[in-house]
């Protein structure tokens, strides 16, 4: 058994290359061979969210706390998202997230390394019109 340590592992902002806004990530498990296993909390400010991504084996949201937006494939409206849902969102599917204009928002992010140790494919940032778009019901 490990116990990883809170205050071994700092909290740190997300680069301006993935993400639009500030935003901070906590590092909750970055997991050892043969665990592909990856969770981040993600902690965005109002109106910050992620660039367009994909992930290889998909990626699950757990909503913590606050409003967020999340928009599935490009040309599609975002929907709010709250405290309690779980976004499953399918392999290699193209995606962005963040907080609502207004609110703050964190989620647990948790993703899988695809084989040969592939990651998160980062696309272009999200502009400003996308993210405003009217929100789905």
């Amino acid at each position: 058994m490990t116990v990883l340590k809170a205050n071994a592992r700092a909290t740190r902002q997300g680069a301006a290359a993935n993400f639009t806004g500030v935003v901070w990530q906590d590092e909750v498990v970055v997991g050892k061979a043969p665990s592909r296993m990856r969770a981040t909390v993600v902690s965005f400010t109002p109106g910050a969210r992620t660039a367009w991504h994909a992930h290889p084996v998909g990626q699950v949201l757990y909503c913590l706390s606050g409003v967020g937006r999340i928009a599935i494939g490009k040309g599609s409206r975002p929907q709010a998202i709250h405290p309690g849902d779980t976004v499953l969102i399918p392999p290699d599917t193209e995606h962005w997230h963040g907080a609502a204009p207004d609110r703050l928002f964190s989620h647990l992010a948790l993703s899988e390394t695809g084989d040969g140790g592939k990651g998160t494919q980062w696309g272009e940032h999200v502009s400003e019109e996308d993210y405003r778009a009217e929100l789905l019901p």
